[in-house]
């Protein structure tokens, strides 16, 4: 008889667009979960790419160009490749990305990369770019995104133009399916990946469901990182699974690892 699997018999939602988490659902499924694929989000361009446009073809102007989600990255290359088609990339323009994903996305571009930060939050980009005073940044970004960043350095003397490349709009796509496997009790892990799956996963099930999960505790929730941990604690959730880092493989691990103790 072959060993049991350790995620087998859970039932498992994913809440991430379905294009970036097909590495996470295989992970789960490989682990013996059912998963349970209910994007709450969607990658959409941005209302206009006029302020993007402009910036790509000022590239050479910059001294920084920081990428905070491989999203931006993709969005920025497509856009650069169909605006620039024959210009190399400038070769004294230094790039920052946050975490490694973000980083293969831009290598998969041939975007050079300079610096990686260390940790997975914007804030860490800080310390990959020391000495920003006086220096022209670029970050292109989703249009609604968090201000640290762009706040702290344009604190310490740089000068910092936000664009936005993308938005993150909602996915209705399998939310009947969502709120009817949750109302009958089907569900035992919601995994969030961003503070936008969170939001969005309260819009579409609304204030009963919240109260009953609050209520129950059941299904319970598993927190890619601090970010999206924090906004889960705006709704009253405290997530059972925390990953060591923000990574869909370490969230992975991490929920593996809670139903073994469980």
């Amino acid at each position: 008889m072959a060993p049991k699997k350790p995620l087998q018999g859970k039932v498992i939602a994913v809440t991430r667009p379905r294009t970036q988490a097909r590495d996470f659902i295989r992970s789960l499924r490989r682990a013996g979960a059912r998963v349970l694929a209910c994007p709450t989000i969607r990658v959409a361009p941005p209302r206009s790419s006029r302020a993007l446009d402009r910036a790509i073809r000022d590239l050479d102007s910059y001294d920084w160009l920081i990428f905070t989600s491989a999203n931006g990255s993709d969005v920025f290359a497509r856009r650069m490749k169909a605006l620039r088609p024959r210009k190399a990339f400038p070769k004294t323009l230094r790039t920052c990305a946050i975490g490694p994903a973000t980083a293969e996305s831009m290598r998969a571009w041939n975007i050079p990369v300079t610096r990686i930060s260390k940790e997975y939050v914007a804030e860490s980009v800080l310390e990959a770019i020391p000495e920003p005073r006086g220096k022209k940044i670029l970050i292109p970004r989703a249009a609604q995104a968090r201000e640290v960043l762009p706040r702290e350095l344009e604190r310490r003397g740089a000068r910092v133009r936000v664009v936005p490349a993308y938005r993150t709009v909602l996915d209705r796509t399998g939310s009947a399916r969502l709120r009817g496997d949750l109302g009958k009790g089907l569900v035992d892990v919601v995994t969030f990946t961003s503070s936008s799956t969170v939001k969005n996963f309260f819009r579409l099930l609304g204030p009963k469901a919240r109260r009953d999960i609050l209520k129950t505790g059941r299904p319970l929730a598993a927190s890619i990182g601090p970010i999206t941990t924090g906004t889960l604690a705006t709704y009253g959730w405290k997530p059972s699974v925390i990953a060591a880092k923000p990574t869909t493989r370490h969230l992975a691990e991490a929920i593996v690892r809670s139903c073994r103790v469980s």
